[in-house]
């Protein structure tokens, strides 16, 4: 009876431990096709949002938002903060060098609530990360202004501003912002216009021949790119160098000066002072007259 018993006790013991096997074995396949699905699902999401983003993204409304909304007020706060660096390299008023670096504080904070809002550009991603560059170098302009001290030498506490590692990062987001910008408008471009490649590619040493078979936003982005990789932190735009560069090609002077490429223009103009701020509107229906462009204020004003 005994023997019994355990036998139907063990049959019963192995009877559970099949079900339960084939219970787990049924919860993990359900699990798998579960994941899988999930998986597609997501990866079929990933696809359209794509497809959006490429057919939807980098309107000339973005384009147009972006250049008022966050370009615009960078802008000026550049024009400013360096008509104001200059104003205290000449300076010899130590109340004078306070007062400059407390407003230079006060417009990069004003400037910053002006950028600082929620992000409209979610389908752009260059744009959305121009803006958050902008608010990046504008957050590191105030600090710099605050940290830096003030002497009668106004010369010495601008040497000492712009050295300083805050002012350092917030040129170079700055400057990435700018070339994020640009870039955009290649990404417009390149919609418009199928001669217009959508990316600038490797920035190389570039001859006048290479160049004056680019198009004109590819020219810019070119441009964009070098300020950025040379720190050049000026009022004027990118589009001002190239019509300069163009200018110099055009009317034989490049040739004279023995220049062969665009990086040596480049160094030239900048060095020398050569660039101004509306050089391109100047130069504008004698050379673009053909070219794509956004409607955007600073290639029309």
């Amino acid at each position: 009876m005994s023997k019994r018993k355990s036998r139907n006790q063990m049959l019963y013991t192995l009877v559970f431990l099949f079900f339960l096997v084939c219970a787990f074995a049924a919860f993990f396949t359900g699990v798998k096709v579960g994941a899988d699905k999930t998986e597609a699902k997501y990866d079929n999401q990933s696809s359209m949002n794509g497809l959006v983003e490429f057919t939807g993204s980098y309107q000339q409304q973005d384009l147009v938002t972006f250049y008022h909304n966050v370009f615009l007020p960078y802008r000026e706060f550049k024009r400013n903060w360096n008509i104001q660096v200059d104003k205290l390299a000449r300076s010899t008023d130590a109340r004078m060098n306070a007062a400059v670096m407390k407003d230079l504080s006060i417009l990069a904070d004003q400037q910053y609530e002006r950028v600082n809002q929620d992000s409209i550009f979610t389908n752009s991603p260059l744009l959305h990360q121009s803006q958050v560059n902008v608010l990046k170098s504008l957050t590191l302009f105030s600090k710099a202004s605050g940290k830096v001290s003030t002497s009668a030498s106004g010369a010495e506490t601008a040497k000492l501003l712009k050295n300083d590692e805050f002012t350092t990062g917030a040129v170079k987001y700055g400057l990435l912002a700018q070339k994020n910008f640009y870039d955009s408008m290649l990404k417009w471009g390149s919609k418009t216009n199928q001669k217009i490649p959508s990316a600038p590619g490797e920035l190389k040493t570039m001859s006048f021949i290479q160049w004056k078979k680019m198009p004109l936003l590819l020219k810019n982005a070119s441009i964009a790119d070098m300020m950025l990789n040379r720190g050049i932190f000026a009022g004027y735009d990118p589009q001002d160098i190239t019509a300069k560069i163009d200018d110099m090609i055009y009317s034989g002077t490049a040739s004279s000066l023995n220049l062969s490429d665009i990086q040596s223009s480049v160094t030239l103009l900048i060095s020398t002072g050569a660039v101004q701020e509306q050089d391109f509107v100047k130069w504008r229906e004698q050379y673009y007259n053909r070219e794509t462009l956004p409607q955007l204020p600073f290639f029309f004003e």
